[in-house]
């Protein structure tokens, strides 16, 4: 009886400990900066719009084969890959108004750029990822993607 009741206690230890070590799926990592989402509806309504510039932070191969029509490109693989610095010197073309990044899916390459932008002080009530990423806005919006 005490070795099931040990054994049982030592289970909900672990699956306790378990549970505490598991990040919120909508919580950013830690260092992390939250991001803001910005559909592909809402992204067309301001497309071309003064004071909206879409960044294209995936690799510059990539944005050479295609990208979404008025897109500035903003290369940020090497911060993907660890050099913050450089992810820093990318963003500081970003001067002003509000941006729309777009990665690949919405996760990874818009996190490393979002980092960035608020490491150089940006203003953060302006920074949008496109939800989905390019993947994303290719299959929704064909007819705004230049080759």
């Amino acid at each position: 009886m005490k070795k099931t009741l040990s054994l049982l206690l030592a289970l909900v230890m672990v699956f306790a400990l378990a549970a505490c070590g598991q990040e919120k799926k909508d919580e950013a990592p830690a260092g992390d900066v939250e991001m803001k989402y910005m559909t592909a509806d809402e992204t067309v309504a301001v497309l071309g719009t003064d004071g909206y510039t879409i960044m294209d932070i995936r690799k510059a191969a990539d944005y050479e084969t295609a990208h979404i029509t008025g897109a500035v490109s903003a290369d940020m693989d090497a911060a993907v890959n660890g050099d913050t610095e450089a992810g820093k010197q990318t963003m500081k073309a970003a001067t002003e108004g509000t941006l729309i990044l777009v990665c690949y899916s919405g996760k990874k390459y818009a996190q490393a750029a979002t980092n960035a932008l608020s490491a150089n002080g940006y203003d953060m009530s302006k920074v949008f990822t496109l939800e989905g990423g390019f993947n994303n806005w290719s299959e929704a919006q064909p007819d705004h993607v230049e080759p």
